[in-house]
């Protein structure tokens, strides 16, 4: 089964369980027919999410990134520097990017 059939079921299961809750709702609660109706789907709004969290986590299996490579044999590993703040002495806050040395205020 692939993808795009497994969501179409999804879907087609969520409003299944939504109308059932509303329909329940009404059948079911003792209140006046639009507070039995808007708490069935209220309930229902809820249990599809729920359901639709599950199915697309179960459709989607997330993966865990893939691993960096390992440096070269006899190379020195090479770090990154990013942004560091550089001190001053009136404290302006000069921020040095990497950005083949250039300074930013």
């Amino acid at each position: 089964m692939n993808r795009t059939t497994r969501w179409l079921l999804l879907a087609a299961g969520s409003l299944v369980v939504f109308g059932l809750c509303v329909w329940l709702g009404d059948a079911l609660l003792p209140w006046d027919r639009p507070e039995r109706v808007g708490a069935g789907a209220g309930a229902g709004a809820v249990l599809v999410a729920v359901l639709v969290a599950w199915g697309s986590s179960v459709i989607n299996p997330a993966s865990p990134p893939p691993s960096p490579p390992p440096p070269p044999s006899g190379a020195t590993r090479i770090t990154a520097s990013g942004e560091r703040s550089v001190a001053t002495g009136d404290n302006t806050g000069i921020i040095v990017t990497g950005d083949n040395g250039t300074i930013q205020r």
